[in-house]
């Protein structure tokens, strides 16, 4: 077994921009060896600094067989997971009662089963981790859509929600075993996906402030550090848990009817 095969290796989906991004460069700063699976990667990802210990594969998370395929390649390499990171994502707001079945379809294919479908094929990888002092985790990203619904964003959070039961359930069934399973709970996040709605949405969660008490939406480092800390000893006992990242939109959300009043 070489050194590479030694190391601390993390699969991270939607490694190629926004929160998937940051996350994985941040884990090679820290020393894991990190895959990166995404549709397609730029060289300013692939070549920049920081990036040694990145590899990158070609996944596309709507598709059981590209995953399966991704993480046949990552066994071969690597022999082991000790982390993953279900980033990958894709946004479509409008009214429930106009959406298209295709585009919900597609959501749903994106946003909570292929970060099932992810997890789920990582698993046997992590059971054959030779870090038996590093506890296994796996991490969804998870949306503050999930807990606080708005109107225009239903199919989006109701998916997100959908995954924060996935990582409860999870947690429960694989506690035993030693593998950690939470959710970071991101509200507006500075990522390429939100900037490609905020020209077309009035939403106000869509806009430059994200409705934070902070003035400011995320960066994806905000997040990427979040996900970093579940990663680390410092939560070894954390699991089960949906970890708000909203910069307090949540905690100051006042109901239009009240507003008005």
């Amino acid at each position: 077994m070489g050194v590479r095969h030694l190391s601390k290796v993390a699969v991270i989906t939607g490694a190629a921009s926004g929160i998937g991004k940051s996350t994985a460069q941040r884990l090679v700063r820290s020393g894991w060896e990190v895959v990166g699976l995404d549709l397609s990667f730029g060289a300013e990802l692939t070549n920049s600094e920081g990036t040694a210990g990145l590899k990158v594969l070609h996944c596309d998370v709507a598709s059981e067989a590209s995953i399966s395929a991704a993480f046949t390649a990552v066994a071969k390499s690597y022999g082991h997971i000790d982390a993953i990171v279900c980033s990958a994502g894709k946004l479509e707001i409008g009214p429930l009662s106009e959406m298209a079945v295709e585009d919900f379809d597609w959501l749903y294919q994106v946003n909570t089963r292929g970060a099932w479908l992810c997890a789920r094929a990582a698993v046997p990888l992590m059971r054959t981790s030779p870090h038996k002092d590093q506890l296994p985790r796996i991490v969804f990203l998870g949306s503050i859509a999930g807990i606080r619904p708005k109107v225009s964003g239903g199919a989006y959070g109701a998916q997100k929600a959908a995954l924060h039961v996935i990582t409860s359930v999870m947690a429960a069934e694989l506690g035993p075993e030693g593998i950690l399973v939470n959710a970071v709970a991101p509200g507006t996040v500075d990522t390429p996906m939100v900037q490609a709605k905020s020209d077309s949405s009035k939403t106000g969660d869509y806009r430059p402030s994200g409705n934070s008490p902070l003035g400011r939406v995320a960066a994806p480092e905000d997040i990427a550090s979040v996900v970093e800390f579940l990663l680390s000893d410092k939560a070894n006992y954390v699991t089960g848990a949906i970890i708000p990242a909203d910069g307090g939109t949540r905690a100051a959300f006042i109901p239009p009817a009240v507003q008005s009043n």
